[in-house]
């Protein structure tokens, strides 16, 4: 007999036990909307939360999508779904109607929880088409719809349900290098085991306020507010990140510890004194003048980490490290966590030779959802492939040197290139497109596309301007491309593919048949 009140799934189990040794502390507030909750009202209202749920048929092995901007009900819903065993998938807010009716169906979503602000995506014909069983939505009353703050009005009795045998918690979708969004197979082990990048990364400091700026549909978010909840924090959560606002929540919450951007580094005067309590900042993939500058203005706080979804926390370097002697690095494995780096044939690289580099971790994903040709593709033996170019020097530091696969990193947000590919190329002019990353200062990367028309066509900017609003109608706001350029050819290997890489090394505008997005906007 399960008591109704007992955790038995690993996330039910460190919110109880969170709940039990800093309950009346607050576990976060939300920025903007000023609401906060305790960490003893959290767990109260993901008992209720689960109850609601459960008296809809949501238990075991329930397969529940939830489009929520970052809210209390997103955190509620997250802890109330791993209550009952059920599986989570979190989709991007942005997304447009067609790349959720895919995320959807791919994921065999039975329940859809949405905020309002969202519900227009329920009328379109690729969603209206899933007929889903059962949609939930936040915010006004929506008809024809459950409404989610209604499921909490039904106590706090349902009993905790097992989880699959697999362990399965949630689909986390990522962008891949062949087109379509992947749906990594993740455990609530995989999630409770962040607790132990907590303890590597924070060591001794005492962290009692962190900022989260991230959303909460991407990985970031999700298990910075484990490690806060681990530490008895509170996560103060912006729902809208605003470098301008940043100086003043960073005084304001006294922040401890967050994910610095490095643009706002930049935007920083050394002849000013800041009063931030920082203990401790992920500074991922910063360039060395800008950790430099970090270290002048805050002492030695900058720490690199590496890790990605498929494989969780993978290096991190300590608080007590001296990272003068392993600059450029992103630390050293995990406990339990082993790195190695191997050539194109599968040979292991000695120290200091760049080469793929291939991970185990302690709980690395499942698999790929409905994907068994590409997790057998994504796999050496027990090691997984990351698809980075990497080396390892002689103390067991790792070092990312680029990357295998065709991925552009915007702004955090990971784009598959042959996605924004395969969007242009529907458009009647086009004959072929190539999609890369360009170098941009406040975003790391933007994306341009360069494009071959069909013969007729005439590449001016209202051709350019179409395919852009073309991109607009089938891509996520992050996914479009800022410039778009017109070509007779692209530069090609000797077996014809497209040599990538000659691409990405052009200025972003390149000759009169280049455009970019933000000088139209400025019009």
């Amino acid at each position: 007999m399960i008591n109704m009140h007992t955790p038995i799934n690993p996330l039910d189990l460190f919110l109880h036990d969170a709940a039990r040794r800093f309950g009346p502390l607050d576990v976060a507030h939300w920025v903007l909307s000023g609401e906060r909750l305790t960490y003893d009202e959290l767990a109260r209202q993901v008992r209720a939360c689960a109850t609601g749920l459960a008296r809809l048929g949501v238990g075991t092995g329930t397969h529940v999508a939830v489009m929520l901007p970052s809210c209390p009900a997103g955190t509620i819903t997250w802890f109330a779904l791993a209550r009952l065993g059920a599986v989570l998938t979190p989709l991007n807010p942005a997304y447009v109607s067609s790349e959720l009716a895919y995320a959807l169906d791919d994921a065999d979503a039975e329940v859809l929880i949405i905020d309002t602000s969202l519900a227009h995506h329920l009328q379109s014909d690729d969603v209206r088409a899933l007929n889903l069983p059962l949609v939930i939505t936040h915010g006004a009353q929506t008809p024809s719809c459950i409404n989610w703050q209604d499921l909490l009005q039904h106590g706090e009795g349902a009993a905790p349900q097992p989880m699959q045998d697999s362990g399965l918690f949630s689909i986390q979708y990522t962008s891949g290098t062949t087109g379509r969004p992947k749906g990594c197979m993740l455990t609530q082990a995989y999630w409770d085991h962040f607790r132990e990048g907590a303890r590597a990364e924070f060591g001794a400091h005492e962290i009692r306020s962190i900022l989260i700026w991230a959303p909460f549909f991407y990985m970031d978010a999700q298990w910075q507010l484990l490690l806060s909840m681990h530490a008895g924090a509170t996560a103060h959560i912006v729902e809208k990140m605003s470098l301008s606002n940043l100086p003043a929540w960073l005084d304001k919450f006294q922040v401890n510890y967050f994910s610095f951007p490095e643009p706002f580094i930049q935007s920083l005067s050394e002849a000013e004194a800041y009063g931030w309590p920082l203990k401790f900042v992920n500074t991922f993939a910063w360039r060395p003048h800008n950790i430099e500058k970090l270290r002048r203005l805050f002492g030695p706080i900058g720490r690199d980490a590496f890790g990605m979804t498929e494989v969780g926390g993978v290096t991190a370097s300590p608080t007590d490290l001296d990272i003068s002697r392993h600059p450029g690095s992103c630390g050293a494995p995990l406990e339990g966590c082993r790195i190695k780096i191997v050539d194109g044939d599968g040979n292991e690289m000695p120290a200091g030779q760049s080469g793929e580099l291939l991970v185990i971790t302690p709980k690395m994903l499942l698999g790929y959802y409905n994907n068994p040709a590409v997790t057998a593709e994504s796999y050496v033996g027990s090691w997984f492939r990351t698809g980075d170019l990497a080396s390892i020097d002689e103390d067991g530091f790792l070092y990312i040197t680029g990357r295998l696969k065709e991925m552009i990193k915007r702004s955090g947000e990971n784009i598959a290139a042959r996605e924004v590919e395969a969007a242009i190329l529907q458009h009647p002019a086009v004959q072929e497109a190539a999609v890369v990353g360009v170098p941009d200062p406040l975003r790391k990367e933007e994306v341009k596309a360069f494009i071959i028309l069909n013969e007729g066509s005439i590449g001016n900017e209202d051709l350019a301007m179409s395919i852009a609003a073309h991109c607009g109608d089938h891509l996520a706001a992050y996914k479009r491309p800022r410039y778009i350029e017109f070509t007779a050819d692209f530069p090609r290997t000797a077996s014809r593919k497209v040599a990538k890489h000659k691409l990405a090394e052009l200025p972003a505008v390149h000759g009169a048949k280049a455009w970019d997005q933000h000088v139209w906007s400025q019009k």
